[in-house]
């Protein structure tokens, strides 16, 4: 049968697809089929040599006997980029329905629009099955071997309901609510031993639905073998090496940590010095890599992977890292910083304070109406200064008074921070109107940038109000912090966020807004407190007492997850503490108490204008 050039062309497209494209090897058919990650700074076609702990996992969750694969691992170290190849190779390899999980639609869509489409553009095999009515700006993909790939949100219950799915890949696990994972793994039920599930994730929180799953695995640990002795060992914190003279009289210098921290050996006790040479071939470090079993699984195809930042972030940095989490909860009681270097750095679970959280302190050793000395002050220019440094004329005292809105009145405190992150209450009682308000803040000299409400309820009212004043509007959140921009234009985040300008009908100005989240500033407080940092006077009121000690910190028993209640039957409420917290937030937007805060102020950290207190 004479067949024309269009149908050999047909014929030779056909046999290249069905044609046996790769040894065997997942990570040699990934180099040589994925011409480039479109978001990587590294240009060109994939390598995965630079990173063998990926290489190594692709191979492993590739594994037909692998049935449930956890990975626990850094953040910025590969499990993005491990899930994305991974999906390409099983589209052209192992075809079946898969389903990618992120934490909500909207991330999902995000996900799927620009990284995982993206990446398959620069995979010609995947490229070539894609069916042709397909649209790229969807989060389901056809392909013509029958493969579909969705990609949804795992919050919302319903986007696991109704499929037969082969594959099911989710990311960030440790958010998902308690039940939806194993929800997510019946999807693959129906192609018995070919189902497959991949949870990655970095370190949750002890009990959570990821963190237990990866304990039933055999946990294997990412280890490195020492160019010295060859012993294969995992990476450990406890064995980063800071250099001797880095501390001087309790002080650590950042600049001889970042450049002279190296990594002891556990077995020959060499001292390796972090550079790209420590790391490459040559000397062995990642030549004789590998992961390792720490455990026997309880389950057949259940495997666990783990490693940590060590394998590649810069020890030094990661040491500047750690110190300054460190200091942030011994000099304020912050864990905030500790918790992201133990979950996001070290992929490890972080295990919350079950029951009450005690903060109660005594009344400390001042008057509520007595001078203080070391009080900060906000200069003309916006800086900070105190009589240490010198006091310009026209100055303002740091002082923050927070609004807690009742129906009918409020509730006000007034208080007096240094720049060493303590404070003093000046002021706290009742207030009946919006003109008493402003009387309060003119009588204790508070600037209008440092006044904020609570807008939670008769929010519009609130709005207007705090617009005509150009007071701050204040609001507690669930939420477990937001990504804010900072002086040098990287975002980061914080347990408050950026300022969002509301418009007021029938006003010129804007309401200024800021979020703030509940559980962290709660905690935050709470350190404070125990560490005497934010106290009260010996001359207050019972009534004030009883209120900042109202409310208690408990576990849900369901999910595991901490929070703040305030107990049934207590008749004094919660004012103070709320007004505790909103001025802490205040304070610590400009650096004067919490991990953000300096030495000393040389430019205004958020912009705000000050006018004096006349």
């Amino acid at each position: 049968m004479i067949q024309t050039e269009k149908q050999l062309a047909v014929i030779n497209a056909g046999m290249a697809i069905m044609a046996p494209n790769y040894s065997g090897d997942p990570v040699d058919w990934a180099e040589k089929n994925i011409m480039e990650v479109p978001d990587s700074p590294v240009r060109g076609r994939l390598s995965l040599h630079r990173t063998p702990w990926l290489a190594s996992a692709l191979r492993i969750i590739c594994d037909p006997e692998t049935k449930l694969a956890t990975v626990l691992a850094s953040t910025q170290s590969g499990k993005s980029l491990l899930q994305r190849v991974y999906s390409a190779w099983q589209i052209v390899n192992a075809p079946g329905p898969m389903m990618l999980l992120q934490a909500n639609d909207p991330e999902a869509k995000d996900f799927f629009v620009r990284y995982v489409r993206p990446l398959w553009k620069q995979c010609p095999q995947v490229q070539a099955l894609l069916s042709e009515s397909d649209n790229d700006k969807s989060t389901t993909a056809d392909f013509k071997n029958g493969v579909t790939v969705y990609c949804r949100g795992i919050w919302n219950e319903n986007n696991l309901q109704r499929l037969s799915l082969r594959t099911v890949i989710c990311d960030e696990a440790w958010l998902a609510p308690r039940g939806h994972l194993a929800e997510a793994a019946a999807r693959i039920t129906a192609f018995s031993w070919l189902g497959r599930a991949i949870y990655m994730s970095q370190g949750g929180t002890v009990g959570d639905e990821f963190t237990t799953a990866h304990s039933g695995t055999d946990c294997r640990e990412w280890s490195m073998a020492c160019p010295e002795c060859n012993f294969v060992q995992p990476w450990r914190w406890e064995f980063i090496r800071f250099p001797e003279d880095a501390k001087n009289n309790g002080v650590w210098d950042y600049q001889k940590v970042e450049r002279g921290t190296t990594y002891e050996c556990c077995n020959c006790h060499k001292r390796l010095a972090d550079s790209p040479g420590v790391r490459n071939e040559a000397n062995r470090i990642d030549r004789g890599a590998k992961f390792v079993a720490t455990r026997e699984t309880s389950t057949w195809g259940a495997v666990g992977l783990h490693w940590n930042c060590l394998c590649n972030s810069h020890w030094g940095k990661e040491g500047v890292r750690m110190l300054k989490a460190k200091e942030a909860y011994d000099a304020y009681g912050d864990e905030e910083p500790r918790r992201i270097f133990k979950q996001k750095r070290l992929a490890q679970s972080w295990s919350e304070e079950g029951g009450q959280m005690t903060a109660h302190t005594e009344a400390a050793d001042y008057g509520m109406a007595d001078v203080w000395n070391d009080e900060a002050w906000i200069t003309p220019k916006a800086k900070l200064t105190d009589a240490s440094i010198g006091i310009p004329d026209h100055s303002v005292p740091f002082r923050t008074m927070a609004v807690d809105v009742q129906r009918g009145h409020f509730w006000v405190e007034v208080r007096s921070w240094s720049r060493s992150g303590h404070s003093r209450l000046k002021y706290f009682g009742k207030i009946e109107t919006w003109s008493g308000l402003d009387d309060l803040q003119k009588a204790h000299g508070v600037s209008h940038a440092l006044v904020g409400v609570d807008c939670g309820d008769n929010t519009q009212e609130v709005y207007g109000q705090t617009a005509k004043r150009r007071w701050k509007s204040l609001r507690g959140s669930g939420q477990a912090d937001f990504s804010i921009q900072v002086a040098d234009g990287k975002p980061q985040r914080r347990f408050y966020s950026d300022k969002q300008r509301i418009i007021v009908p029938g006003l010129k100005d804007r309401a200024e807004v800021i979020m703030w989240s509940n559980l962290a500033t709660k905690d935050f407080l709470a350190g404070l407190r125990a560490r005497k940092l934010h106290g009260y006077p010996r001359d207050v009121s019972q009534e004030y007492v009883k209120q900042l000690n109202s409310e208690i910190r408990v576990k849900d028993q369901r999910t595991g997850k901490p929070h703040w209640i305030l107990p049934s039957g207590n008749v004094h409420g919660n004012h103070a503490w709320d007004c505790a917290l909103m001025g802490l937030v205040l304070a610590v937007r400009w650096g004067v108490v919490g991990r953000d805060a300096t030495a000393t102020v040389d430019s205004d950290p958020t912009g705000m204008s000050v006018d004096s207190a006349d």
